[in-house]
């Protein structure tokens, strides 16, 4: 007696990354778009190694030369980020960032605002229209050697960052941002495999990179900032499927779209919600939001009570709230 084996077809999902741009924290008006930056070079009176490091688990002071410089060289870099990412969202025109040694140093136990007088001269003469404060900014370095602890070694900073924002005419800042972290870095690839050939940073080297890491913290809580979101591809196993899904991977988005339209005016419900559903993903992909929310509503319905109804419904979320956040971010860019 004959017999047959029946395969259902397989139906896979591809993920694709998108940059998005997201608001921040920090909510000012529109037409504020002008920024000061300065250093208020304070220290805490408990902030008593600055000078010193840690090599082998022993407490060991620096160069006078390498601490000298190092200071400067860590609120420069804060600043430096911090100038590079906000610019790049379009949201501010100019930044204003004043010399490092423009407040001298100073230590306290507790960081003091500064006075609105002198933030407004500080507006004033910069003719900007708000001031940000690096308020504080302390480091501490570790490194230990291979065999030491194991055969990598490894570079370690622990950086604290107080930063303020301050608007002519208030009392106080209208944001405070603290960012605290330990970073790592040794000889191991991602795959946890020792890898020789990787350079554990010096003091000066892994100081910088902390420090530039602050002040991108701070970026990304002002805001806007460009981050990176994951969207999903509905890929039944059918030739012309499979052929729009690598067009949509080499960011062939029109040549995608165009086949997944054909494929929107089958019969067969399934597919029509999977093909309304992609053509969502890639009209976002495209910068075109408003038909994205229309292709991803029609794809709901379709695919209401079927395997893949609770994807469009959560994309579709995603979605309008994307829409009402770039209508936010429109007002403030403009």
């Amino acid at each position: 007696m004959a017999s047959a084996l029946i395969f259902a077809s397989c139906t896979t999902t591809q993920s694709v990354p998108i940059e998005v741009l997201k608001s921040g924290k920090v909510n000012l008006l529109a037409q504020k778009r002008n920024l000061a930056f300065l250093v208020r070079n304070f220290k805490y009176n408990v902030d008593t190694l600055g000078n010193y490091f840690s090599y082998n688990y022993k407490l060991k002071k620096a160069p006078e030369k390498e601490n000298g410089g190092l200071d400067s060289l860590a609120v420069q870099s804060a600043l430096g980020r911090l100038q590079k990412k906000l610019l790049a969202t379009g949201r501010y025109d100019t930044i204003v960032t004043y010399p490092f040694n423009a407040i001298r140093p100073h230590r306290g136990k507790h960081v003091l605002p500064l006075s609105p007088g002198f933030v407004t001269k500080v507006c004033q003469e910069s003719h900007v229209d708000g001031l940000v404060a690096l308020e504080m900014l302390s480091y501490f370095y570790s490194k230990t050697t291979p065999d030491m602890r194991d055969q990598s070694g490894e570079s370690t900073v622990k950086i604290n960052a107080l930063w303020a924002l301050y608007l002519p005419g208030k009392e106080k800042p209208v944001d405070h941002f603290g960012y605290t972290d330990q970073l790592v870095w040794d000889r191991y690839n991602q795959d946890g495999v020792l890898d020789l050939s990787k350079k554990i940073p010096d003091r000066t080297a892994a100081v910088e990179m902390a420090a530039q890491i602050a002040g991108e913290q701070y970026a990304r809580h002002m805001g806007p900032f460009w981050a990176t979101a994951n969207r999903r591809i509905i890929t039944p196993s059918v030739d012309e499927w499979k052929k729009a899904t690598q067009m949509a991977q080499h960011n062939q988005w029109e040549e995608a779209a165009a086949i997944w339209n054909k494929l929107a005016s089958v019969s067969n419900e399934r597919n029509r919600g999977i093909a309304e559903l992609n053509l969502a993903v890639a009209s976002e992909m495209m910068n075109q939001i408003d038909l994205a929310v229309s292709w991803a509503s029609k794809a709901v319905k379709l695919m209401d009570g079927k395997r893949y109804g609770p994807v469009a419904g959560q994309y579709l979320a995603i979605l309008m709230a994307r829409q009402k956040q770039i209508s936010r971010l429109n007002q403030q860019i403009k």
